[in-house]
């Protein structure tokens, strides 16, 4: 079933079966919250523990929740205020009335998350591993219009580097937790496993060879929460979850909302002291980057009954341009033109994108108990990127065409959409959820201003260069229930099934974007010479990369908990999954928490984990014409089943194997301050790179040999390494109340990260005498030194009244990017840099809120690149920066909550 088609359906169904306005076996709870000594508190969460009811308040800080009869523990949170709980108890067609009245806090230990087991909801500071709670209102302070990088300004182990120029990757750039890979970190939404992006990053920048699920394709403005968990946990949830598992929790029954935002850049970009005369005193003042976001949110309760939640979000994002000028021989030796010729004519920097989605969350109680619920979205990217500047005198330039040089520039369209159906309830003693959820996500390369140097003058300056899609559904049924086994407490027991099914395709592109057209060099030194084959800057698929590939995986898991004594928490987790292309895995967790106290907690966890390789590694295709010495060679990006991939030494890939363990204590000894610390070490088996390069006349005449004539070499994925990752994160939480000035909100927070490469496979033996390893020395340092091994962060935030100031600094240790020289001297060593940020927000009557900020406020960029790596200084900035190089970044936001 085409994914459209399932969404429809869902939404369909969902409605029908909750069209039943009779709720005869449903009352209702309501109330409103406020703050101590003030006004309506909006946007709190309620909620019903135990159970997936809840709430976010309105604009008079209302709310209404419709439940089955019996008695319940209701709790209410928002970030800046202390936990708030009672209990009531629902009768059949009746409503019972209850008020909370919130304290500021500035702990957020109390916050009540559903990440980390699936027998019971608990707080932070219960938990048996590390968790973060983020909130809508935590995450719209950040300043940023990306998911991304919200996430990235609250949680110090995420890092969500700037990678530019770098094709695909400048449309959708991956993130990392805990310095781990982009794709070892699992994404949930609403609890059910998000799917990835069809795009699987080649280039060289942090998520090489992985696919990363695109956190950008998620609206800001429809999230509740976000929970992340710091810990492996494979054996509860399957594959990816090695580094831990973020879950984004949409919103539901909510305030209607509506957000606009503009802002630009205001920065002063200055050439490298290192670099030539000519432009090492360059300075300009530049405002682009601007940016238009705006989102709304709407949803109706039912009568209690129910919620339905829609959103929209559309953000233009401008392009950004920090290239410096190009001093480099632009025309033919002796042309006159060179004599003026040097200017700006790269751009290295963010893409042009423009985002639309939409997302809809349901949710309905039947008469019966049971709880109906759906969520879906859509949305689409179009996106600009530029690649390398070609020069006059370059043979890759058609000079009939461009006879001063051009830009090549990748336009993508990027469709994501999703969908999920499901319903949870009792049957006797078990709780039950049954759901199913699909998603597909297409990306589509269109070239422009470019040229196929073989077709000539007659060549095209625009292509189709093929669309990469995946496609995924997962079908869930996890059922939970207590049992007394003769414990002090009765064992809480979980357990359940998922069958997955995943599809990898390939579109090839026009054939103008790929083919040998047979027209030689037209011109210059090298006229007659054979030329770069395809689009430039992106051939397209050519027709032996097209192709599409599926497969599916079943799974069971055991999980079960018990407070063993009252202070005393241990849980178990085991699971098992058979795959349909490389065969079965097994896994499995420990993890404990001990009260030393009421409010001091140890805890600590062992796993064992895996990450099965995706369809993109086992299936990813490419074909481009590179050139050494002057020789045009294809090389291409190999299947590892492909017949020139074999003869190269590639093997079948087989799962990614981890050892997690960690440690770590959390307290809380008042409701004004709260302190966690967490230790990890991570051991990874067979972790899957990139190999490199495989090229050249040997590479070519062991191919002929094998009857492969007419390929240069190749590269494929393959499980290459070991790598061990050991560091510690620590957050701490204090607030103050200042009598008539306010209450101040202190938060600090510090990750450390190291990452090693344990071993390397050696180079197979058919390729023993080239100059290549199979995993060389620029890939390690991707791993080992490519992102920051520290992140410090640490915010003040003054609330009185209807004012707010926040002020954030947050500290990105350094970054290498090695060269290929092996003693260092063609590394890039960027240093540590502070990143200042600072808004004033203020709350008019009707919940208007008015925030100017500057996210960057003291114009710092990172480390210039050197010049001997760096095309003579034309790219100051490394796209590996984990807080990018555009500068001072100005905004204004206006917020309207009813």
């Amino acid at each position: 079933m085409r994914i459209e088609t399932f969404v429809a359906a869902a939404a369909v169904g969902v409605m029908t079966a909750g069209s039943a306005h009779a709720q005869p076996a449903t009352g209702t709870v309501a109330g409103k919250v406020t703050e101590v000594g003030g006004g309506a508190v909006v946007g709190a969460s309620v909620f019903i523990t135990g159970t997936q009811s809840g709430s976010l308040t309105r604009g008079d800080g209302g709310y209404r929740i419709a439940l089955r009869p019996g008695r319940y523990e209701i709790r209410v949170r928002l970030v800046g205020y202390g936990l708030a709980r009672d209990s009531v108890t629902v009768t059949a067609g009746g409503t019972v009335t209850k008020d909370f009245r919130l304290e500021k806090s500035a702990t957020t230990l109390g916050a009540v998350a559903v990440l980390g087991s699936r027998t019971q909801e608990r707080t932070v500071l219960d938990a048996p591993a590390p968790i973060d709670v983020l909130s809508a209102t935590e995450l719209r302070a950040t300043g940023r219009v990306e998911t991304a990088q919200m996430i990235q300004m609250i949680a110090p182990s995420f890092n969500f580097p700037r990678a530019t120029v770098g094709d695909g990757t400048d449309h959708v750039r991956p993130a990392t937790l805990r310095g781990l890979g982009a794709d070892q970190v699992l994404v949930l939404i609403n609890g059910k496993r998000r799917h990835t992006s069809a795009l699987v990053n080649v280039n060289g920048f942090v998520g090489r060879g992985q696919a990363a699920v695109d956190l950008n394709a998620i609206p800001a403005g429809m999230i509740d929460r976000i929970e992340i968990l710091r810990d492996g946990a494979a054996a509860q949830y399957g594959s990816d979850a090695i580094a831990g598992v973020i879950n984004i929790i949409l919103k539901g029954n909510a305030p209607t909302e509506f957000t606009a935002s503009v802002g630009q850049t205001n920065t002063t970009l200055e050439g490298n002291p290192a670099l030539p005369s000519s432009i090492q005193n360059f300075k300009k003042t530049l405002n682009d980057g601007k940016v238009f976001q705006a989102n709304g949110t709407w949803s109706t309760d039912f009568g209690g009954a129910g919620f339905l939640a829609l959103g929209a979000e559309y953000r233009d994002r401008g392009p950004t341009n920090r290239s410096l000028p190009d001093t480099r021989q632009q025309y033919f030796t002796g042309d006159s033109k060179n004599a003026n010729a040097a200017a700006i004519n790269h751009r290295q920097g963010d893409a042009d994108t423009r985002d639309a989605t939409a997302f809809m969350n349901y949710g309905r109680t039947l008469s019966n108990g049971a709880q109906v619920y759906s969520f879906a979205g859509i949305g689409r990217r179009d996106g600009e990127a530029a690649g390398f500047w070609r020069r006059a005198q370059d043979d890759r330039t058609v000079r009939a065409i461009y006879p001063d040089g051009f830009l090549p520039l990748i336009t993508s369209t990027i469709w994501d959409y999703s969908g999920t159906l499901g319903v949870k309830g009792d049957v006797g003693k078990w709780k039950y959820d049954v759901s199913s959820v699909a998603g597909r996500n297409t990306f589509a390369f269109d070239i422009a201003n470019s040229a196929n140097v073989t077709l000539g003058a007659a060549s095209p300056r625009e292509f189709y260069a093929g669309t990469l899609g995946f496609t995924q559904s997962t079908t869930n049924a996890d059922f939970s229930r207590e049992l007394n086994i003769g414990l002090r407490k009765p064992l809480q027991l979980a357990t359940g099934a998922e069958v997955r099914y995943e599809r990898y395709d390939i579109t090839e592109g026009n054939p103008d974007s790929y083919r040998d057209g047979g027209v030689r060099i037209l011109d210059g030194p090298n006229v007659g010479r054979q030329g770069a084959v395809g689009s430039q800057v992106f051939p397209g698929f050519r027709p032996t990369d097209a192709g599409a590939h599926s497969r599916s995986n079943v799974g069971a898991y055991l999980e079960a908990s018990n407070e063993i004594t009252d202070r005393w928490l241990l849980s178990v987790a085991a699971r098992a999954e058979n795959y349909s292309d490389f065969g079965s895995t097994a896994t499995g967790k420990v993890a404990t928490r001990i009260s030393l106290l009421d409010q001091v907690k140890l805890r600590g966890a062992v796993s064992t984990g895996f990450r099965a390789p995706s369809l993109h590694q086992q299936w990813f295709s490419s074909t481009a014409t590179n050139f050494i010495n002057g020789q045009p060679f294809d090389v291409r990006t190999l299947p590892v089943t492909d017949p020139i991939a074999r003869a190269l030494g590639a093997e079948d890939l087989k799962p990614e194997n981890s050892v997690n363990w960690s440690g770590g204590f959390a307290i809380e000894p008042s409701k004004n301050f709260s302190f966690t610390a967490d230790y990890y070490n991570i051991f990874i088996s067979d972790r899957i790179v990139f190999s490199e390069n495989f090229t050249g006349a040997q590479v070519s005449a062991l191919l002929a040999s094998k009857g492969l004539a007419g390929v240069s070499g190749g590269r494929y994925f393959t499980n290459a390494i070991n790598t061990r990752t050991q560091g510690a994160d620590f957050v701490a939480n204090y607030g103050v109340t200042l009598g008539t000035l306010g209450f101040v909100r202190l938060t600090g927070a510090y990750n450390t990260t190291e990452n090693r490469v344990t071993y390397v496979k050696p180079t197979p033996t058919a390729l023993s005498s080239q100059s290549e390893a199979l995993f060389g020395r620029v890939e390690r340092g991707r791993i080992e030194v490519g992102q920051p091994r520290s992140n410090v962060m640490v915010s003040a935030n003054l609330s009185r009244r209807a004012l707010d100031l926040t002020l954030r600094a947050q500290r990105f240790g350094e970054v290498v990017s090695r060269g290929t020289a092996t003693n260092g001297t063609l590394d890039n060593v960027y240093g540590a840099k502070v990143i200042t940020d600072a808004s004033i927000a203020y709350t008019f009557p009707r919940q208007l809120r008015l925030t100017i900020g500057a996210d960057n406020l003291l114009d710092v960029y990172p480390g210039y690149n050197s010049a001997l790596t760096n095309n003579g200084g034309i790219f100051p900035y490394s796209g590996g920066s984990p807080f990018g190089f555009n500068g001072r970044y100005l905004y204004a936001r206006l917020n309207i909550t009813r």
